[in-house]
């Protein structure tokens, strides 16, 4: 129990992915040897795969992979852009990822910077956001943007079958599906109820996933 099981069961592979069916062939694609390109990753909802995609991409091409979180007060403003990311992005390894979280939190001046960045990048770009429209047009345009799609129930549950017999446990049916309920679309926030339910011993568990349900 003590490491995070949205984590630890993270998708090595599109073999284990879950979901985004109508972008699984072109990062297939890729993993077999078509061109890499920079990539903005869009979904309003969390918990849809962006993260794990990128680290499929990084893992499968054998790439580097630089972890960026423009959440961070440190790393969304235009000195991390100039004086960190421009000059790693151009020391000519060009078999990088370099990997900026949540970029709709960058400000207008790094936003502005990080177009430049990109479009001399050696390596490439995976930037993410949840609010398309607080990413300006220009940086849209340097990257090619991939759509997220919240996850079906039938693929949560099918994910939450796997991790449960991983885990060595045996979950019924109406607790899984009352966990989906409670996180629409959301795999990584069902992972992390299904771990907590685990936790508990088991004549309190089925008042655990009742309780998701309340206010």
């Amino acid at each position: 129990m003590r490491e995070v099981w949205a984590t630890k069961h993270r998708p090595k592979g599109m073999n284990q992915f879950m979901g985004q069916e109508h972008l699984r062939a072109e990062f297939e694609e890729i993993l077999k040897g078509a061109p890499m390109q920079h990539y903005l990753f869009y979904s309003p909802e969390p918990g849809t795969g962006k993260t794990t995609m990128a680290e499929i991409l990084a893992d499968g091409l054998d790439y580097q992979m630089h972890r960026y979180n423009a959440s961070s007060k440190r790393q969304r403003g235009i000195d991390f852009v100039e004086e960190e990311l421009a000059p790693l992005s151009r020391l000519g390894q060009y078999e990088s990822i370099f990997f900026l979280d949540e970029a709709d939190q960058l400000t207008d001046a790094a936003q502005s910077a990080l177009k430049g960045v990109v479009e001399d990048a050696q390596g490439f770009f995976i930037l993410t956001c949840n609010d398309l429209t607080k990413v300006s047009r220009w940086l849209q345009s340097r990257c090619q943007v991939r759509t997220f799609k919240p996850l079906s129930d039938d693929e949560m549950y099918e994910r939450l079958v796997v991790i449960s017999k991983a885990e060595g446990e045996t979950i019924p049916a109406r607790q899984l599906l009352r966990i989906i309920g409670a996180h629409t679309g959301d795999l990584r926030n069902a992972i992390g109820a299904l771990q907590a339910m685990c936790s508990l011993p088991e004549g309190e568990r089925e008042a655990f996933t009742i309780s998701l349900d309340a206010p």
